[in-house]
């Protein structure tokens, strides 16, 4: 064991990277695990000696609140309309039961403190024999669940809290493994509820005949319509949504993401590749940063000190940390056995976070056996961690055959706790009282407490409570608390009874987020009220990027007038400003299906070279449509420059011979090449001016007055001839 950790030490700290991450990566592919598969392992501790193993955040206390024998393997935790706490057991992992005839071996529990001391005291198993189940989200009155390969909805109904009612949401979905399938379901701001990874040939409970291919993303549904569609995201085991409605998720490597922009509107321009819209929001990877207390056992030599396993990503929505805690994001790391904790920030149309504190983590333990896997905001503003408290927590798939039979892979599964996090001078914790009437609900819209918020929120759109709506409007238009409006504004257009005039008044309320969502929900009016353009277009000059961003976005749901000028002249003002930013260039061309060539004109001799990947796209779009007018129009531009701007010239060549060749129209295939050597009769006067650029090409190479862009870019158009 210490020669192979001098060994790494000394390929890290000597070595070239290079040579380094190769042999790293040599050692890894026959080593894979090995390095610590022999070595001893400690025994178990009780709860109240693990207790004393952990090191937290300063000001901060961690409590028991339940142990073996009362759970076991928790994962997830949920707590429902009445302030229960569910748990979900994760007693499948990592490979099933011992024999393919026995019943499947996860469970969903109900854990109650009788006694009022802060500890949980009774169990009820909920539900049982369910397979491989990972996590829940209290719905409906009962809990949603995700067995592998279909959502469940589960309910008691005769009071007894075991679920005697069993409905199949949606079935067919492929899992990759117990650490990759469907899963973690949370209700978003927009009252739809989105799940992790969701691939496979899916059907509804409503339409089983209708049977839909899902791509390898994120899955989400609208629980009132049962309408569903894949997400833009990409989580494995993680999903949360912060007290602004944002959405992040994780993976192993990646221990915060979030999306850009809807799968909806990845797909509207045919003639747009975007590989992906999901991004870090924090270091991920190498460059992530843990500090575990004892050595991390990680299959992954080079995955020393860095996120190996992360999971769990939570945002902290109560209201009992005080402000400091507003933003924070905490993701589990079972394999370093710790808890790490970020705070978001705004960085333009995005998101980054920084580390709450730069050389520690959130939570560590020196006790090997706990692994944190999840944590929850609680009705009471306490953070609730579910420690499966398992010895090992890989899986077998990745480790060699020989290594894997060495491990006792489901040693611990007698054992399980649950911690929660409090202040150590904590403010009177305020008790939830479960909400009884309407006006119980629209007082919870009122709280600090994120949890509480979307409760009402939730149980409101659910129960489709409508005399609701009165004192909803009464929220939106004299609540100080931003939230409140935010949650207010959702839960109205949840019950169809957002108005138009209450829309106008949101584009400009002092929020941003609140405005940002009331523009989200003027672009889905759009078609119906075609008037709303007018105020929309008003936003285009807005201080703040958010805004613009979600403007340029919204601008492209109003596709039923694709040669309405005021709609590119609005993309081309926040092209031209904002178009540098990647992610600022796919929103505008996410609504240039028609408009390309018209926004690239109107673009080209007022932007620098920042902007090449925006102008290559706009062409490589119209290459790829293979309008021949729209064809024109752009070589016209390219053509007729009196400056001759070959960088940008070039750029615009190369996009649209890029696009040509993916053209699959009624002319068959289509290059560049082709273009210039046979034009069609109605381009004839557009070659020519073309064909003069490539032959000035050379020139321009070798003139060492002209600036390097220009010079290089000459160089790249000759590549074309």
């Amino acid at each position: 064991m210490k020669t192979q950790l001098l060994l790494f030490l000394f390929i890290q700290t000597v070595l070239s990277p290079v040579y380094s991450q190769d042999t790293l990566r040599t050692i890894e592919s026959t080593r894979s695990g090995q390095h610590w598969v022999d070595a001893q392992t400690d025994p178990p501790k009780s709860p109240e000696d693990s207790l004393k193993c952990f090191q937290v955040e300063p000001g901060l206390k961690v409590e028991l609140v339940a142990a073996e024998p009362l759970v076991f393997d928790p994962v997830a935790i949920a707590f429902d309309h009445r302030g229960r706490m569910f748990v979900a057991e994760y007693r499948d992992y990592p490979t099933g039961p011992e024999k393919e005839t026995d019943p499947p071996l996860s469970r969903i529990v109900m854990l109650e403190d009788t006694d009022h001391d802060g500890r949980m005291d009774r169990r009820t198993v909920f539900a049982k024999h369910l397979n491989f189940v990972h996590s829940l989200m209290a719905y409906q009155g009962g809990i949603l669940v995700a067995p592998q390969d279909k959502i469940l909805f589960l309910k008691d109904t005769d009071g007894d809290n075991i679920a005697d009612f069993k409905q199949v949401l949606y079935r067919g979905f492929k899992p990759f493994h117990s650490q990759s399938q469907i899963g973690n379901p949370r209700w978003g701001i927009d009252n739809w509820i989105t799940l992790n990874y969701g691939p496979g040939k899916v059907s509804s409970a409503n339409h089983p005949e209708k049977v839909v291919e899902m791509p390898r993303l994120d899955f989400r549904f609208d629980p009132l319509t049962k309408q569903f569609e894949p997400d833009s995201g990409r989580g494995q085991y993680g999903n949360t949504v912060d007290r602004w409605g944002n959405r992040f998720f994780c993976a192993n490597r990646n221990p915060i993401m979030t999306s850009t922009m809807s799968y909806r509107a990845v797909k509207r321009n045919p003639f747009l590749v975007i590989p992906k819209a999901y991004v870090d929001v924090a270091p991920s990877g190498g460059e992530t940063r843990v500090f575990p207390l004892t050595e991390m056992k990680s299959n992954w030599l080079s995955h020393a000190g860095t996120h190996t396993s992360a999971c769990g990503v939570t945002a902290y929505i109560g209201d009992l940390f005080g402000t400091d805690f507003n933003e924070s994001i905490f993701v589990c790391e079972p394999v370093g056995y710790l808890v790490t904790r970020s705070l978001i920030q705004r960085d333009g149309a995005g998101f980054t976070s920084v580390r709450a504190r730069p050389k520690a983590d959130f939570l560590a333990s020196t006790d090997t056996w706990f692994r944190p896997a999840s944590l929850a905001t609680g009705p009471n503003g306490a953070i609730y961690l579910a420690d499966m408290y398992r010895l090992y927590v890989e899986h077998p798939r990745f480790f060699p055959e020989e290594a894997a039979k060495k491990m006792k892979w489901r040693a611990g599964d007698d054992r399980g706790r649950i911690w929660r996090i409090v202040p150590e001078k904590a403010p009177s914790i305020k008790p939830f009282e479960p909400p009884e009437s309407t006006e119980d609900l629209v007082n919870l819209l009122r709280d600090n407490n994120g949890w509480r918020q979307f409760l009402a929120q939730r149980l409101l759109v659910e129960r489709q409570t409508k005399k609701a709506v009165p004192e909803l409007n009464r929220l939106l238009s004299e609540s100080e608390s931003a939230t409140t409006r935010l949650h207010a504004m959702w839960t109205l257009d949840g019950l169809d009874a957002l108005n138009i005039d209450q829309l106008l008044k949101l584009l400009h309320d002092e929020n941003i987020y609140v405005r940002r969502d009331a523009i989200r929900l003027v672009a889905s009016r759009l078609k119906q009220h075609p008037k709303l353009l007018d105020q929309l277009l008003l936003l285009v000059d807005d201080e703040d990027v958010l805004i613009q961003y979600q403007v340029a976005l919204a601008l492209g749901e109003d596709d039923h007038q694709p040669g309405d000028p005021r709609i590119t002249n609005a993309l081309i003002k926040l092209a031209i400003r904002d178009g540098a930013e990647k992610w600022f260039a796919l929103a505008i061309l996410t609504c240039a299906e028609k408009r390309s060539a018209a926004i690239f004109s109107g673009i080209v001799h007022k932007v620098e070279p920042t902007h090449k990947m925006l102008i290559r796209e706009l062409a490589t779009v119209v290459g790829t449509r293979g309008d021949l007018d729209e064809i024109g129009s752009l070589l016209k531009t390219v053509g007729n420059d009196p400056k001759q701007s070959v960088w940008w010239q070039t750029v615009a060549l190369s996009g649209l011979a890029g696009g040509l060749q993916r053209y699959r129209g009624e002319r068959g295939r289509m290059s560049l090449a082709k273009l210039l050597s046979k034009p069609p009769s109605v381009l004839k006067d557009r070659i020519e001016p073309i064909r003069k650029l490539f032959s000035n090409a050379t020139e321009v190479a070798l003139a060492n007055e002209l600036s390097i862009n220009d010079r290089v870019a000459a160089i790249e158009l000759l590549g074309y001839q």
